[in-house]
Formats: C-alpha cells, sequence, structure tokens
C-alpha cells in the first residue's frame, strides 16, 4: 500500500482514461440519486460531494464530476439548476485545484503531505461557493432569505466535504492511484 496521495496536472483521454471517468460520473449519479430526497433544496447532504477531491488527482475527474452533476440535476431539478449547478461545480473544482496548489507552494516543506493542504483548500472553495447555489435558490423561489439559505447550504457542504475528505484520504486513496 504506497502513498498514492501526489497530484499529477496530466490528464489521459485514452479509452482507459475515459471509461475512468465514465466510472466517476456514473459513481457520481448513483450516489446522488440513493441519498436523492436530501441531495437538493436549501439544505443538502450529497454525498457524492467527496467525489471532488478526485479533480486534484487528475483533471479528468473535474469534467466527469461536472458531468454528473449535470445529469443529477437534469434528472431532479430544474434548467436553471443544470446550467448554475454545473457551473458551480466546474468553477469550483478548477478554483481548488488552482488555490490549492498556490497554498501548497506557500507551505513549501512546513507540511509532511502537501495533500492535506489541497484537501483543505477544496473543503473550503466548495463551502464559500455555496452562495451561488443559495442565489440560484432565491432566484428560483426555493428559498426566502439569502444568508440562511447560504450558511444552511455552506455548512451543510462543509460537513459532506470533510467526511468525503476523511475518507477518500485516509480510505480510498492510498488504496486507488486516481493519477493514472
Amino acid at each position: 500500500m504506497g502513498n498514492n496521495h501526489h497530484v499529477d496536472s496530466y490528464s489521459s483521454f485514452d479509452t482507459q482514461g475515459l471509461v475512468k471517468a465514465g466510472l466517476v460520473t456514473a459513481l457520481y449519479v448513483v450516489i446522488t440519486m440513493f441519498v436523492a430526497p436530501v441531495a437538493y433544496g436549501p439544505i443538502q447532504f450529497r454525498i457524492s460531494e467527496g467525489l471532488n477531491f478526485m479533480g486534484l488527482y487528475n483533471k479528468r475527474y473535474i469534467a466527469s464530476i461536472t458531468l454528473g452533476v449535470f445529469i443529477v440535476n437534469a434528472m431532479q431539478s430544474t434548467i436553471v439548476d443544470v446550467v448554475v449547478g454545473s457551473f458551480h461545480t466546474l468553477v469550483s473544482l478548477v478554483l481548488a485545484r488552482y488555490l490549492g496548489n498556490l497554498a501548497v507552494k506557500a507551505f513549501g516543506k512546513k507540511v509532511k503531505d502537501p495533500m492535506i493542504i489541497r484537501y483543505g483548500v477544496m473543503t473550503l472553495v466548495f463551502t464559500f461557493t455555496m452562495f451561488i447555489i443559495a442565489a440560484m435558490l432565491m432566484y428560483m423561489g426555493f428559498a426566502d432569505f439569502f444568508w440562511e439559505t447560504y450558511a444552511f447550504l455552506a455548512l451543510s457542504e462543509f460537513i459532506v466535504m470533510t467526511i468525503g475528505g476523511l475518507i477518500m484520504y485516509y480510505l480510498i486513496a492510498p488504496r486507488i492511484d486516481f493519477h493514472k
């Protein structure tokens, strides 16, 4: 069992890479549908968000997770949620990957495993950017108070990302090489 927590900035679009991306998209859809009653609305516990950390290992997963969000929102929500939710995911994944790399450079060799910093940044970026979803819910008439909605969304996202991050970092990533 080796340490698979290094970052690979290359993305493979060969057949094997496409199959892996497709599997992650399908996994995102299945997990979200499993918890569908609590995966939508002003308080969300979309446990599939734990898969977001895969975007730190390989860029292909940014596209596959964004596609997963697109699909589940198309199945269960409105066109506004399809567009805004997918946009939110794409922007948050790209921003988290970029800011995570900057944070690792800033900390230098002070941290034993830089991936811990990247995981923390990913969690914080998704928590903070839930204002996009709160604004969308206000626009769609599913929420009455922006700050209350944002607070609940941010808290639920923080909880899901923290738990998902712990599971991904300690249980899954050491056993599966997501870089390939």
